[in-house]
């Protein structure tokens, strides 16, 4: 089901960016919204052509200079936006989590962001239209002795 889902949010996605005359107050065509679109309508096209499979993390030769900027060490998609992790550190993966307007998550960011934290995901403000600051404890990996 979930594959499914997927890919007929690929589908969608692909659909929008063949227009060619978006709105111009459209956030698709500032900072890293608009760079976390073309990213994932690469990807998707890629997808669509059966260049690659799909699956949750975007290869690299996908990603748009604007993400390449963040010096990314891996991106992925999360309920349709889009993940830059930028540092992995005792177990604490952070970076920027990039909120785009058609997906049906978006995150809450808050003093007490805690409160809002979702699978793992803790939210901070961060410069720029939909970007976030992100935090997230990554799950343990499970340990099987002798």
């Amino acid at each position: 089901m979930t594959a499914f889902v997927m890919t007929a949010l690929l589908v969608f996605l692909s659909s929008c960016m063949q227009e060619q005359h978006a709105d111009p107050g459209s956030t698709f065509h500032k900072g890293l919204q608009r760079d976390a679109w073309r990213t994932l309508a690469s990807y998707d096209a890629a997808v669509l052509k059966h260049r690659e499979r799909l699956q949750r993390e975007v290869p690299p030769a996908y990603w748009d200079p604007g993400i390449q900027r963040l010096n990314p060490l891996k991106v992925y998609t999360h309920r349709g936006n889009l993940v830059v992790v930028q540092r992995v550190t005792d177990g604490v993966e952070q970076g920027k989590y990039i909120d785009l307007p058609v997906a049906p998550f978006h995150p809450k960011s808050a003093w007490f962001s805690h409160k809002h934290a979702v699978e793992g995901f803790v939210f901070r403000p961060a410069v720029g239209t939909g970007a976030l600051n992100y935090s997230r404890t990554l799950p343990a990996v499970p340990h099987y002795g002798r």
